[in-house]
């Protein structure tokens, strides 16, 4: 009786989800940006990624949190993924009563309702990235802003050059190990599989790597690391979902 409610649930979720989309007057994965509004290639209306990130004198990335919180105090964190177009603040909204809100799918950082959005995790997540699974939701737009970069990882090729993501926070820098991308169902992960549990960790594990994907076998994946996962969705596929998978390789402390 507890498993078919949790599919009734799990339904009405990605059924408001769904939902969300056609309210922000978008085609899922074949995102336009409506007349007027600004690229998603920019972060804010009012600074440019230049202006919030940059390189000290000791070569190290910064990050201008502070400002950052004085536009939106929601942004909690950065996500780079080298090789490709991401570079984006990551928000959460956090007077959500919901701990699936999706409040970010169709509002950007700038507090605008509509088109790009933002990338965004769910207030199920905790914000500093210590929960054995977090996951990172993006669209994917039709002028490559957002997380429309994830789909290179689709090509082999792509895949083994590139398998990094970096994740800064004013606490610290966390450098994740790509090990997979994958074509997943379009079910809501966090909701999908209780990751407070060790072993429902491992069940994801394994659902990931029954998929099809590209994966990198020499990364050595366990329940008890922690995972990162980027999420967008495909053009005109809305059953399913690309996943980039990367366990964390790398904690340093910001002084």
């Amino acid at each position: 009786m507890k498993i078919e409610k949790k599919k009734i649930f799990a339904a009405l979720l990605a059924a408001a989800f769904g939902i969300t989309i056609v309210l922000a007057g978008i085609k899922t994965g074949n995102a336009d940006i409506p007349e007027g509004t600004k690229s998603s290639l920019e972060v804010s209306a009012e600074f440019s990624i230049e202006e919030v990130k940059f390189t000290d004198e000791s070569g190290e990335v910064q990050i201008d949190f502070d400002r950052l919180k004085e536009k939106n105090p929601d942004i909690y964190g950065w996500i780079t993924v080298p090789g490709t177009e991401i570079d984006y603040p990551i928000l959460q909204k956090s007077d959500s009563k919901d701990p699936y809100d999706n409040y970010y799918l169709d509002h950007t950082v700038d507090l605008a309702e509509g088109l790009p959005g933002a990338i965004y995790s769910q207030a199920v997540n905790q914000k500093d990235f210590k929960d054995s699974v977090t996951v990172l939701y993006g669209h994917n737009m039709k002028n490559g802003g957002m997380f429309t970069s994830l789909h290179k990882f689709e090509e082999k090729e792509f895949f083994e050059e590139n398998h990094q993501v970096m994740i800064y926070t004013p606490d610290g820098v966390f450098t994740y190990e790509i090990f997979a991308t994958v074509d997943f169902s379009d079910v809501l992960i966090p909701y999908e599989y209780d990751f407070t549990n060790l072993s429902e960790v491992q069940r994801y594990l394994d659902d990931v790597k029954n998929c099809e994907g590209n994966f990198r076998e020499e990364v050595n994946v366990s329940k008890e690391d922690k995972i990162l996962t980027l999420s967008t969705c495909y053009s005109g596929r809305d059953a399913n979902r690309l996943l980039v998978e990367a366990v964390l390789a790398e904690e340093t402390q910001t002084e």
